[in-house]
């Protein structure tokens, strides 16, 4: 057949020595198709790579968090008050829980961005058939995971703890969203900027958790001074505590609309941010 290569037999079907060895392809009717998509592949990485040192990563936070609860929310029970006629342990844990799973998206998104490009292995990613938006909706899926192991895992003791019910489950889920989607973009948006583990952690010590602790999980802010209740609102980790304290307490010191349209514009606002640079592609270069 013109154009096919072809192969000079010794007659007893191999080649004859010699001869240059050209073998044609063999002709199939099967196309290939990859077991699963890549994007499933690179979110269950994100995925088996905290699960594996589960210990560490997820039951090391819902352990401070109850502990929070235990020591302050029982010892200081009658001394403190939150809202009146509800215990100060049921006061605290919503926002102990919204502080657990924002802790665990932040460090989730900075430390697998920061490692990926330090060692380069994410150049192979952003080299495969994934687009850049799969690879950013991969690493904040496998934040979001995380954040909701470790919430579950506070409220699946804290909750038969403290007795807390839900008073407004529907304000509570949808605030919920909103909270893991903040957690996993701030962690993705960090782990773009962050030059060494060094930045990583400092921004977490001197930001994160002050910004949380301050943001009125321990306290009504209606309470404080003038400036200071001014101060608190001008807190972005306040909204999230509120929204979540709502949807269990049906109460808080801001309507629900106003703590609900917070926490959906700032996680807007990340997630916009967070797609600009995935899609230019400049932070990601190590």
């Amino acid at each position: 057949m013109p154009g096919r290569p072809t192969v000079v037999s010794d007659g007893a079907g191999f080649p004859a020595s010699g001869t240059a060895q050209v073998l044609a392809p063999l002709p199939s009717s099967r196309t290939y198709r990859a077991a699963r998509p890549a994007f499933f592949w690179l979110v269950e990485r994100e995925v088996l790579r905290f699960l594996k040192i589960w210990h560490f990563t997820i039951a090391g936070h819902v352990v401070s968090a109850l502990l929070f609860v235990v020591v302050f929310g029982f010892a200081l029970d009658g001394r403190a008050s939150g809202v009146p006629g509800v215990s100060y342990a049921q006061f605290i844990l919503p926002g102990l829980a919204a502080q657990a799973m924002l802790n665990v998206g932040y460090i989730n998104g900075t430390t697998s961005l920061f490692e990926a490009r330090h060692y380069r292995y994410l150049n192979d990613v952003l080299a495969s058939p994934l687009r850049w938006w799969e690879v950013n909706a991969a690493l904040v899926t496998g934040g979001i995971v995380r954040e909701v192991l470790t919430g579950a895992g506070v409220l699946l003791v804290g909750v038969p703890l403290t007795g807390v019910g839900v008073r407004r489950p529907a304000i509570l889920l949808a605030a919920a969203v909103a909270v893991l989607v903040i957690g996993a973009q701030l962690g993705v948006l960090v782990g773009s900027y962050a030059r060494s583990l060094d930045q990583v952690y400092a921004i977490e010590t001197l930001l994160v958790l002050p910004l949380g602790f301050l943001g009125g999980i321990f306290y009504p802010v209606s309470r404080l001074p003038g400036p200071w209740q001014v101060a608190s609102e001008l807190n972005p980790a306040f909204y999230v505590v509120q929204s979540l304290r709502i949807g269990f307490l049906g109460t808080g010191d801001i309507p629900s609309g106003l703590a609900l349209g917070v926490v959906y514009g700032l996680a807007a606002v990340l997630t916009g941010w967070s797609v600009l640079l995935f899609r230019s592609g400049s932070r990601l270069k190590p």
